[in-house]
């Protein structure tokens, strides 16, 4: 598993954002900077977005992961699990929740910077899951960010609670990626984003864009997926 670099915690209108900053061995003089957006119930600590966070740091880059609303540091003390996934739920389709992110993921990546000074080039965002989601809908509001990698996301299935406003909000924000080179990352019986849907999404993003499509479930991807993911944002990020 990887070791993080900096704990950082930038102010933002919620408070404080817990995040950690993660640089490669023998870094070059000037990195540019990964965002990675985590999936539902997990967050910055966890070792499966730890091991994610070293595998991108292959660029090379500096990768910022932050604990979103309601996870992590940032989790309610005194609710129990079902009311917390529930909260969570519920949380990824409300859109102040989408609008706090948008406001904190500029904090996170001037915290970074500050905190690791080789942190001085592009900037781009890589959400997994709940990360895709989030990404969809905010990356358009980061200036910052010339790229993005959404795995294992795209409009929700229907029969997920609350995926009506969820897959609203996504929709809002395609047409605001503008020019940004995407990557989608899908699997082809994916229960939680079906592959239909994901490709809705890949025909709707207004820049060049493409897809990695592997066979299995949600949970399935397998860990060949990750070469294909660091070779696309090396590539984005040296133009």
């Amino acid at each position: 598993m990887a070791t993080p670099s900096v704990r950082i915690a930038p102010e933002g209108p919620a408070g404080p954002v817990p995040a950690l900053v993660f640089v490669p061995d023998d870094p070059p003089p000037s990195l540019p900077l990964v965002l990675l957006g985590h999936g539902a119930h997990l967050g910055k600590d966890e070792p499966t977005m730890q091991m994610l966070c070293g595998a991108l740091t292959a660029v090379p880059a500096a990768v910022a992961i932050m604990d979103a609303p309601l996870h992590g540091e940032r989790r309610p003390p005194g609710r129990e699990d079902d009311e917390w996934e529930a909260d969570v739920l519920a949380a990824v389709g409300d859109p102040a929740v989408h609008a706090q992110v948008a406001a904190e993921w500029p904090l996170v990546t001037a915290a970074a910077r500050a905190a690791v000074p080789r942190v001085t080039g592009p900037v781009a965002y890589a959400g997994f899951s709940m990360g895709s989601i989030l990404g969809l809908s905010v990356v358009g509001d980061l200036p910052e960010v010339r790229a993005a990698v959404f795995a294992v996301g795209g409009y929700v299935t229907e029969a997920r609670p609350h995926a009506d406003r969820v897959n609203v909000l996504i929709r809002a924000g395609i047409p605001r990626l503008r020019d940004r080179e995407v990557l989608m990352v899908n699997m082809t019986a994916d229960e939680s984003f079906p592959v239909g849907r994901a490709i809705e999404v890949l025909e709707a993003i207004p820049g060049p864009c493409s897809m990695h499509l592997y066979v299995g479930g949600h949970r399935d991807l397998p860990p060949g997926a990750m070469p294909g993911i660091v070779r696309f944002l090396r590539r984005a990020l040296a133009r």
